[in-house]
């Protein structure tokens, strides 16, 4: 039996638009039980993406250091290029959380990806614990109740006890190297790499470890081990919330429909401090009657979680406005949407496995009493991960946390100047650990830029080119933040 990392054959294709053919023929020589280190290519299709791509899996042992054990598969999915003559350095996708499977980014690509798609291959890795790759799920039930839980702590015993896997091995380091057997057994020497949110923590430590293999990067949202989640998310949605209050109240209209609109955010939050409002509404997804209880973590948990994007911040002066005067259905409906993402596109158990062994264990009780000083938020955040960290098997802080090298690889670093968990600030920091690094800050866009306006073509440009240099990117401050909901009717026309 051949080893994790072995390939089953070497992988050179001129042409993606040949691998049809070579898939079914490869998959017919393939035994009909995959041994480990083996990759087949076959015809497949992903969820929300109308095309047939090519789906394979790489099995790798789980502990990667003993190459004993319990194997895994790793999922992938190759996005062949629209053009039959195609750069031989594709893109590969680290999705973000930590937790999210990168084959779910797949109708990103057309939106964000096409030009770059164009002539390169675009190759999506579900990583160790995510996707469809041995995922670290855990079932935390109706999303609405898990956004209005009162501390933010789930009951992790269930999951830990469903798990068929180790969660002390599913961290960045071992996730990376995954990727790079990923690489050599579909024949690449070189690539680029995309990381969106944790998906720049990722492609940074793929860099740091196999930078003979990386051509460029492309950092949206960065996340560098300094951030140390989730330390700084009080105060950087805090920055967040202060910017669309003020913008709220230099827009005329916003002005109009809400002139207190910071006096209302603070006389909510201070009611929901003293007593948590218990409301019945109707379920946004069932139509059913719902009991609500809804305390002040979880109400400026809820807000933070629609700073996210735009379109959902846009509706939060109309959510306060109205939960002020005891109507909690549209923050139901927006907080129902934005923890949806969460709990049902990631996977928790690799959020935890990743933030107890990366992150929680180094913030300390003066770190976090300075951070969230003056939040809306306060400490609700840290105190949930550390409870739940608490509970949660988990590795040693990682060698790799302090042993980040400036890197030669050419990057392009992106923040969204709204962004409420990774602002731009952190591109800064990035930058630090790339000597030829580009940060573009786009403003009106938050959290995760690469589908706004013309950041698209500047990846393209950037990724073709293959330097930072000479960007030019001015085309970006044509960005601007979304209108803002003003009534029931919607925007303003």
């Amino acid at each position: 039996m051949s080893e994790p990392g072995r390939l089953f054959r070497p992988l050179r294709y001129t042409r993606w638009t040949l691998l049809p053919a070579l898939a079914t023929a490869f998959a017919v020589a393939a035994p009909a039980r995959e041994e480990p280190g083996r990759l087949r290519l076959e015809p497949c299709h992903l969820k929300e993406f109308r095309e047939e791509v090519l789906c394979g899996k790489l099995r790798v042992w789980e502990d990667r250091a003993a190459r004993s054990g319990r194997t895994i598969d790793v999922h992938v999915a190759v996005l062949p290029a629209l053009r039959r003559e195609s750069a031989r350095d594709p893109l590969f996708l680290l999705a973000g959380g930590p937790g999210q499977g990168a084959r779910g980014y797949a109708p990103l690509v057309p939106i964000a990806f096409q030009e770059v798609r164009r002539g390169r291959d675009i190759v999506l890795v579900d990583l160790r614990g995510t996707g469809a790759s041995n995922p670290l799920g855990c079932d935390v039930g109706d999303p609405l109740e898990a956004a209005s839980s009162p501390d933010g702590v789930f009951d992790l015993a269930p999951c830990r006890k469903a798990l068929k896997a180790d969660p002390r091995f599913y961290t960045t380091g071992p996730a990376v190297d995954d990727l790079d057997d990923v690489r050599a057994a579909l024949g690449y020497e070189r690539i680029n790499l995309w990381g969106g949110s944790y998906g720049t923590r990722a492609a940074l430590v793929y860099a740091q470890r196999h930078p003979e293999h990386v051509r460029t990067v492309v950092l949206d949202g960065a996340a560098p081990f300094e951030i140390s989640l989730p330390l700084y998310n009080a105060r950087g949605a805090q920055r967040a919330l202060d910017r669309l209050l003020a913008d709220c109240e230099a827009d005329p209209l916003c002005r109009k429909a809400y002139p207190d609109l910071r006096g209302e955010t603070e006389a909510l939050l201070a009611d929901l401090d003293r007593e948590p409002e218990r409301t019945t509404l109707r379920h946004p997804r069932t139509g059913r009657p719902f009991d609500l209880t809804v305390t002040r973590g979880a109400f400026a948990s809820g807000l933070r979680g629609m700073l996210y994007t735009p379109g959902h911040a846009s509706l939060i002066p109309s959510v306060v406005h109205a939960a002020r005067r005891h109507d909690f259905d549209p923050f139901a409906a927006a907080a129902l949407e934005t923890a949806a993402w969460s709990t049902e596109t990631m996977s928790l158990g690799l959020t935890l496995s990743v933030l107890c062994a990366e992150d929680v264990p180094r913030i300390t009780d003066a770190q976090a009493e300075r951070e969230v000083r003056g939040t809306f938020l306060e400490d609700f955040e840290i105190e949930a991960w550390r409870q739940m960290c608490a509970q949660w098997p988990h590795g040693p802080v990682p060698a790799d946390v302090a042993n980040v090298q400036p890197l030669q690889v050419p990057a392009l670093i992106l923040s969204g100047d709204l962004d409420p968990v990774t602002p731009p600030r952190w591109g800064e920091v990035m930058k630090a650990h790339f000597r030829n690094a580009r940060h573009v800050v786009v403003p009106g866009a938050a959290h995760n830029t690469s589908r706004t306006g013309c950041v698209p073509d500047l990846i393209a440009g950037f990724i073709d080119k293959g330097r930072a240099d000479g960007l030019d990117a001015s085309c970006v401050k044509k960005t601007r933040r979304p209108p803002f909901v003003i009534d029931s009717s919607g925007t303003a026309p």
